[in-house]
């Protein structure tokens, strides 16, 4: 079904001139069968131990890494805003948080992954520069740590400073 409906958007593309055509997203190889596999078997309330918690968080991410891109675009070019934020409220009534994690303060002690350090000009303690994962929460329970980039105070800053 997933092969079909995949033929039919190409082809509904091919009705417009080339420079408007709006390519695929890219998915992930499976994470497009997790979610079909949550809407087919999903109970009218979601229990906390009913949920593959991986295959949500990886179908999540996708939507959240889309949402940035798409957010990127100018303003003329984002025809699929809605639908992203259909896919948000769903996610919010799930009871799936999402925690970015983009320029708070870093302390040892957070449950994140800190994949590298860098400097980075002009902070005065360290701070997450780049998320390259969110945190995801699944009513209160985490379901995949956030992986992120910290920028650290720059030292040669910090010396030359009177």
């Amino acid at each position: 079904m997933a092969l079909l409906s995949s033929i039919r958007a190409r082809v509904r593309q091919l009705r417009h001139p080339r420079e408007f055509r709006i390519h695929a997203a890219a998915w992930p190889g499976d994470a497009l069968a997790a979610f079909e596999r949550l809407v087919a078997d999903r109970p009218t309330e979601i229990a906390d131990d009913g949920l593959p918690g991986p295959s949500v968080a990886e179908v999540v991410t996708s939507i959240w890494r889309l949402d940035r891109r798409v957010r990127r675009l100018p303003e003329e070019s984002r025809v699929m805003t809605r639908y992203l934020e259909m896919a948000w409220d769903t996610f919010t009534q799930a009871g799936i948080k999402i925690q970015e994690h983009l320029n708070d303060p870093f302390d040892p002690g957070l449950a994140i992954e800190v994949l590298s350090y860098q400097p980075a000009p002009g902070l005065d303690r360290d701070r997450v520069v780049e998320t390259i994962r969110p945190s995801i929460y699944l009513n209160g329970h985490v379901i995949q740590r956030g992986e992120v980039i910290v920028g650290t105070p720059d030292p040669v800053a910090k010396e030359a400073t009177p």
